[in-house]
């Protein structure tokens, strides 16, 4: 994975492809599409320069990293380090939440067991199993809310540290409401290593963050950047700085068919993208790292955006998968997939692992050591493309062509405003 980028410049997308991802935003939505306000030619004028801006300031204050998606990469929190090299595992320990985040993404009501990337786990002795196998670096604890549940998640926490050591660095997502001095501690004795609160959740009181300070070796906020809260924030920095908060990370509100509603009531200005977004959380983001480290508030802000997310955690997951089943004549690309060479050109194909076998595509069993059966199994993602000469060789420079680019390599860069 690219830690470090000075390049900031958008990604490049011709008509074509920004019709294509207009199409695709309004498919998912039908009808509901047309009441979303999307930002005028006018605004998208003014906002990018704004964002040009605050991103040239950056680019002199600051570091980029990871394709230039992420910025201050300056003090990133431990857990965003192993989520950045592709070390992540991230366990839902439970689906449901105290919370009603206006922002929340997802709904909170699956009584399901844990799971991880379609794998449930009702055992935490074979998910720390899975978690060896695969070599992960750093394993969260998600959900929903966590600590609704906490001997489900002290299970898990335990079985990792237990079957990993310190090879594994652990943390927790949590709003935080559930948190007392002597959970903190078992917290800790259970071998978690850094708490994430969100703020947004109980309107940035810190009362309940300050009991793991000193206790949880690291506190991390991680929170949506909402357009309207950005005033609040700015004296807040100072708070979670005193307060011994080690990093505060931001990231980019999305809209879902979950919360279209509250966002839509809210009036915000949206943009296309991937998926699409709230033009004024990236801008507000992006302010509030130029601020603290304009003041030179003792407090590591980092901005993670949803090309960040999508580009490299989606990379990351199918690397891991990749490198088990790659064949001595197959090459895992950076953008995690298998690439195999045939008699006129490549073809290329992801590895996935699966609770049981689809029959679909070739598959093998894969027996962890607590006897829990997985399954790898291999899909062709494009049929084959027929390559020149000249063309393998701007593949190998890394330099491929324009129709192989997105197997190849990750995209550079933040998406434009459109």
């Amino acid at each position: 994975m690219q830690k470090t980028s000075s390049s900031w410049q958008p990604t490049f997308l011709s008509d074509t492809q920004r019709q294509q991802i207009i199409d695709a935003n309004r498919r998912e939505y039908g009808r509901m599409y047309d009441l979303l306000d999307f930002a005028t030619a006018e605004l998208i004028q003014s906002a990018s320069a704004e964002r040009e801006e605050l991103l040239r300031w950056l680019e002199r204050n600051a570091r980029f990293g990871y394709a230039g998606t992420k910025v201050d990469c300056n003090g990133l929190a431990p857990g965003c380090q192993h989520c950045g090299d592709g070390g992540w595992s991230c366990l839902f320990v439970n689906g449901i939440c105290n919370g009603r985040c206006f922002y929340c993404p997802t709904p909170q009501d699956d009584t399901g067991p844990p799971v991880t990337n379609g794998l449930a786990f009702t055992s935490p002795a074979d998910y720390a199993a899975y978690v060896a196998t695969l070599k992960f670096s750093g394993v969260s604890i998600s959900g929903g809310e966590p600590l609704l549940t906490p001997e489900l998640t002290l299970s898990y926490i335990e079985a990792v540290r237990s079957r990993c050591g310190d090879t594994v660095h652990i943390w927790l997502y949590s709003n935080g409401t559930f948190l007392t001095a002597e959970l903190c501690k078992q917290l800790r004795d259970a071998g978690l290593n850094e708490i994430r609160f969100d703020l947004g959740a109980v309107r940035y009181n810190l009362k309940k963050l300050r009991l793991a300070v000193g206790i949880i070796p690291v506190v991390t906020v991680e929170i949506p950047a909402v357009p309207e809260d950005e005033q609040l924030l700015q004296l807040k920095l100072v708070e979670m700085a005193d307060s011994g908060v080690n990093h505060l990370n931001l990231h980019q509100m999305r809209l879902t068919p979950h919360n279209f509603g509250p966002l839509v009531e809210r009036g915000y200005t949206f943009i296309h993208g991937e998926k699409i977004t709230v033009l004024g959380s990236e801008l507000t983001a992006l302010r509030m790292v130029r601020f603290a480290l304009e003041q030179h508030i003792p407090l590591p802000v980092n901005y993670c955006s949803f090309p960040y997310k999508r580009r490299f955690q989606h990379a990351a997951a199918r690397k891991r998968i990749a490198l088990t089943a790659c064949l001595a004549d197959e090459v895992v690309t950076e953008a995690g997939y298998l690439r195999s060479r045939t008699a006129t050109g490549v073809c290329y194909s992801e590895a996935a692992l699966l609770q049981n076998p689809g029959y679909r595509n070739p598959f093998e069993k894969i027996s962890l050591e607590t006897g829990r059966a997985l399954y790898r199994e291999r899909r062709a993602v494009a049929p084959e493309f027929t390559v020149s000469d000249e063309e393998w060789s701007a593949i190998d420079r890394g330099e491929p062509p324009l129709r192989l680019a997105r197997f190849e390599k990750i995209e550079k860069g933040l998406l434009p405003y459109f």
